[in-house]
């Protein structure tokens, strides 16, 4: 039996999920290929907080936050010193993602997406004009044939033009329930490796140790037998618990990595089939779901709009590129917090330096003397040039703010565009007239918000003009 659509996307997680609403809700005619029966346990249970708002993009929030997850208000950190790091708010999830999962493909579907689950899919052929895709449902073969095929089948997915960005590393897991376990998620710094503790919804608690594939090879005893040996320095488990493993110990590779071929003209990898990122970050869901719903935009610029085709793909690489390289900056200095007391090979490989602030001593005293009289002025740093950028549903050449702070150009700040507000300041202006003259364009707090974050990335340079007048004066 064959089967005609327009999209074919392989697997259902998070990101297949969103790129099918998003898709299907633009019109095209989607299906979705899930090898697996929801529900089903996955790692991936700590959500941070940038993901409900991501998928308020979707109009798939409401039914994430009605699903009654837990809210993270507590993490227990003992990295460089031991520390509660509290969010009254509760803006992180725990969740079930074997329920967390199926909301988001029950969501694809009710935006018109087709779902063959369990399906298996199999050989994948371009025949020039279309893919032909061989699937298996339940027992039934079939043949889907695709305009256009995209891979987020994860970690599973072809992986060879995979590239490494950091350093080999092997998680082992296993899944506790019990009396006395923890309540909250704890992260702790050990010997060769790091603990990772989760508690889940239905009161089971997920343990992770992260370490060194070499190191796991030279441990004596099986696989459960290591974990044990593993989780016994550490303090996930706490003392006088009645605890015990529900299930098999499991081990999966967790080395980041980035798809250098992720996208053409008929193709696009999005989620973990096209970027991993180092564990420590905590944000894989998030950025499998960032690169959904920004590879929406690219395939939809790809089959609606061929002319911006080549504008489409740097795109797409070029923000996989920038965001495995900041995530491996953030996880190297993280790391290097540990790395200056260890010797240890494990923190050594893996540290690139020591975590700081997000602004120097200066740019920090810049914006706690903010005043509204304080008088600004445009860094000679900054530039504006073109770059590819997500229109409401194209990719599209726009301005950008370019400066050696930012790394990477930028064209909109919380959905306004930047370069006309950098190009309203003139020297001299306080920041009351500055706030005022944006204020057309957005509320006065926001505006205010938005010249804080160009203070501190350098992008305004704060009391110079009025120091620079006063020496004038002087002279």
């Amino acid at each position: 039996m064959a089967i005609q659509c327009d999209i074919c996307i392989i697997g259902g997680g998070p990101a297949g999920s969103v790129l099918a609403s998003r898709l299907a809700a633009w019109g095209w005619n989607v299906i979705v290929v899930e090898r697996a029966a929801f529900p089903r346990r996955h790692l991936g249970e700590s959500l941070s907080p940038g993901v409900l708002p991501l998928l308020e993009t979707i109009g798939a929030a409401d039914a994430i936050e009605s699903a009654g997850f837990t809210r993270v208000r507590r993490v227990s950190v003992d990295w460089d010193v031991a520390t509660e790091r509290d969010d009254p708010a509760g803006r992180g999830l725990l969740v079930d993602r074997g329920r967390f999962d199926r909301l988001l493909l029950d969501h694809a579907r009710g935006r018109g997406a087709r779902v063959l689950q369990p399906a298996r899919a199999g050989r994948r052929r371009w025949t020039g004009s279309a893919w032909e895709v061989e699937v298996t449902l339940g027992t039934r073969p079939m043949t889907l044939q695709a305009t256009f095929l995209a891979d987020a089948s994860g970690r599973g997915g072809i992986t060879g033009s995979r590239r490494p960005t950091g350093a080999r590393t092997v998680a082992l897991h296993g899944y506790w329930e019990g009396k006395g376990l923890p309540s909250h998620p704890k992260i702790e710094a050990g010997p060769n490796r790091w603990h990772w503790g989760v508690p889940l919804p239905d009161g089971s608690y997920n343990t992770l140790v992260f370490l060194d594939p070499a190191d796991l090879k030279t441990m004596s005893g099986t696989l459960g037998e290591k974990f044990h040996t593993l989780l016994a320095g550490s303090g996930l488990i706490p003392r006088g618990a009645e605890a015990f493993l529900s299930g098999p110990v499991r081990a999966c590779d967790a080395t980041p990595y980035l798809d250098e071929a992720c996208v053409s003209d008929a193709f696009i990898r999005v989620g973990d089939a096209a970027l991993a990122l180092d564990p420590l970050s905590s944000s894989g869901v998030q950025k499998a779901i960032q690169s959904a719903l920004s590879g929406s935009v690219v395939v939809n610029t790809l089959l609606r709009r061929p002319e911006s085709a080549e504008l489409a793909r740097q795109y797409f690489l070029h923000s996989l590129s920038e965001a495995s390289a900041r995530h491996q900056e953030w996880a190297g200095a993280y790391y290097g917090l540990v790395a200056c007391r260890r010797a240890d090979p494990f923190w050594q490989k893996r540290a690139t330096g020591v975590a700081s602030g997000p602004l120097s001593p200066e740019m920090g005293e810049g914006i706690a003397g903010l005043t509204p009289e304080t008088r600004l002025r445009l860094s000679p740093d900054v530039r504006i040039r073109q770059v590819p950028c997500v229109g409401d549903s194209f990719i599209e050449a726009r301005p950008a703010v370019c400066s050696t702070a930012l790394g990477t150009p930028v064209a909109y700040l919380g959905g306004v565009e930047l370069v006309p507000l950098i190009c309203g300041v003139r020297d001299g202006m306080t920041v009351r007239e500055l706030v005022t003259n944006w204020s057309r364009d957005m509320a006065p707090a926001r505006g205010m918000e938005s010249l804080r974050w160009m203070v501190s990335r350098g992008l305004l340079i704060a009391g110079a003009a009025r120091q620079a007048a006063e020496k004038g004066g002087g002279s």
